[in-house]
């Protein structure tokens, strides 16, 4: 670690500071890349520092919640910019919750003010105004009071007082399972992040070049990892109009990006790509991929492809990343990638964090012994909105129950297994998809699949690479089955094996085991009395 950059970053107490110093020290640089426009660090400090002081004008309370859905387009930022600065907790939601999702969030979080864009997803913003009379609505449109209010404001940043154990985000859970839950996250988890992540960041990068910045995940969610580091460095972030592997090269070759942010599908998207797009990402110096487990042989297909550019981290919501990383280095060995144990894991436990694999009495296991992932680090956030649903979760010490399950190697790499949910149990022993999913990624014809159990029967399911999906489908499946069979003991092996055309995915870019589950299932009851009140993609 840098000295140097280790005394540059005690100067950041807060998130704001980050974008303030950004503002002082880049003005005239582009900060924010759309499709059809650019926007500069000094138009996006005027604009926000407007917004601080309308929401003043407002009478919007340092504390109070702000809700916002708008699209990934400059109001996004401006908005995300003024709650940082002037105190105010931050609600984000996407074009996919719907209306009953956010009536339900704002029941619980009682926010001050709802910023919303016209047509951008559900609008219910009458029935909200119904259970929360005295919020204030402004509408992002030809016809909405957001311009009006910035118009009319002076461009003058908030002088509140911020504590770093201030809360600064509510999110909430998707609530896939039950209702969604709240979660606060603070400054001083955020800024410990920025830290953690600058300090452990790799890519063999000239310093002096310019840092251009791709995140093909939403900034609703992960995505947003990238807007810190970015801004520190005086880079310009690239925002997509929506995501394809075509898309994504031609935005790298056009602009010249330098680092980029995708899924494990986002990145077996790149790879199924002919090699000729290859020359469109030749300035890229670092590929991060995160957000799930991704299949290891589709990581030594990007490094040979890609060069040794890769990097991955572990992180959740609660426990915002990095938790370990894999670096660059790491990825490779003598010119070569790394072995597998190395590219199975997600990196070594970074310094300052703690990892414990434990049993189901919170008692720590041995190395290589696989139990319950608890972390405990100063990204973690602070509480649920809801104080009863903490137990069971933020633990002894500190820790927080992550819910996946893995395990750490004698040579301290974490190994991540799978989510709790998703472990299939039989009277044999538990059945990890990843492992499975590992073996059939083996076979080349083989893009992407998802191992789930639907009616008792344990099934996988997979999609094709582009250039064999016109291959006889019949025979691929067999090739599929009998490399599984090879590998596998009769009670791990999948009883059947379908070829799809896509592996369902969210719309951030993962893969949606329970739609699997959803469309292939038998029904078992008419489709009007399944309640999916709460599922959100």
């Amino acid at each position: 670690m840098s000295l140097l950059r280790t005394l540059f970053l005690t100067k950041f107490k807060l998130p704001r500071d980050v974008h303030r110093f950004a503002f002082r020290k880049y003005p005239e640089k582009t900060a924010l890349q759309f499709k059809d426009s650019a926007v500069t660090y000094a138009t996006l400090e005027d604009r926000s520092n407007r917004l601080v002081q309308a929401l003043k004008t407002a009478n919007i309370l340092q504390g109070e919640v702000i809700f916002m859905q708008v699209d990934a387009g400059p109001e996004f930022f401006e908005i995300r910019t003024a709650a940082l600065d002037a105190g105010y907790l931050l609600s984000v939601f996407h074009q996919h919750h719907d209306a009953e999702f956010i009536r339900y969030a704002a029941s619980v979080a009682k926010p001050a003010i709802f910023i919303r864009q016209h047509g951008f997803g559900q609008d219910d913003t009458r029935g909200i105004a119904r259970d929360r009379p005295a919020m204030l609505i402004w509408e992002i449109g030809a016809f909405g009071d957001y311009e009006a209010a910035l118009h009319d404001a002076a461009p003058t940043p908030s002088e509140n007082r911020i504590s770093p154990a201030d809360p600064m985000i509510l999110a909430f859970t998707s609530g896939t399972t039950g209702k969604p839950k709240g979660l606060i996250t603070s400054h001083k988890a955020a800024i410990a992040s920025l830290k953690l992540l600058v300090n452990n960041l790799e890519g063999k990068r000239d310093n002096t070049s310019p840092n251009i910045a791709l995140s093909a995940i939403p900034v609703f969610g992960a995505g947003s990892g990238l807007i810190f580091p970015t801004q520190l460095t005086g880079g310009t972030l690239v925002m997509m109009d929506g995501f394809s592997p075509e898309k994504l090269v031609t935005l790298c070759h056009n602009l010249g990006v330098t680092r980029l942010f995708v899924t494990p599908s986002q990145l077996i998207d790149m790879l199924d790509m002919p090699a000729s797009y290859d020359e469109g990402l030749k300035t890229l110096t670092n590929i991060i991929y995160g957000t799930a487990s991704t299949p290891i042989p589709k990581i030594e297909e990007a490094l040979l492809r890609f060069g040794p550019i890769l990097q991955q981290g572990y992180g959740q919501a609660e426990v915002l990343p990095p938790v370990s990383m894999l670096g660059v280095d790491a990825h490779m060995v003598n010119g070569k990638p790394a072995p597998r144990d190395i590219l199975r894991s997600c990196g070594k436990v970074v310094k300052g964090v703690k990892v414990r694999i434990a049993d189901g009495t919170g008692k720590a296991l041995p190395a290589d012994t696989i139990g319950e992932i608890h972390v405990k680090t100063p990204t973690r956030f602070d509480t649920y909105l809801d104080p009863s649903q903490n137990e069971g979760a933020i633990l002894d010490h500190g820790y927080f129950k992550t819910g996946d399950i893995g395990y750490l190697d004698p040579n301290g790499f974490l190994h991540v297994l799978d989510r709790e949910g998703d472990i299939i149990h039989t009277g044999s022993g538990s059945i990890y998809p990843r492992v499975i999913e590992d073996i059939a990624h083996d076979h080349p014809a083989v893009k992407e699949c998802c191992l789930v159990e639907i009616d008792g029967q344990v099934q996988l399911f997979t999609s094709l690479r582009r250039d064999i999906e016109r291959q006889n489908h019949a025979a691929v499946r067999l090739e599929i089955q009998g490399l599984l069979k090879s590998k596998l003991p009769d009670w791990q092996t999948p009883s059947q094996v379908t070829i799809i055309p896509q592996i369902p995915r969210s719309f951030l870019g993962k893969v949606l085991r329970r739609q699997v589950k959803l469309t292939y299932a038998q029904p078992k009851q008419p489709a009007h009395t399944q309640s999916t009140k709460w599922q959100t993609i």
